[in-house]
């Protein structure tokens, strides 16, 4: 008995790549995005610290 083998469809076909349309979106290198978030993380930190004191 001959054992017959399954053929899969293609797995790309018909999908969109939505990375390579070009959108009007802001964008910003990945070293901007570790810097912008570390200036939250700083602000955060530092209204914590001087909060209270401001703002009762």
């Amino acid at each position: 008995m001959a054992k017959e083998k399954a053929t899969l469809p293609p797995t790309g076909a018909g999908l969109m790549r939505f990375f390579d349309e070009d959108t009007r979106a802001v964008k910003i290198s990945p070293k901007g995005a570790i810097a912008l978030v570390l200036i939250f993380i700083m602000l955060e930190v530092l209204l914590h610290i001087v909060g209270p004191r401001i703002f009762g």
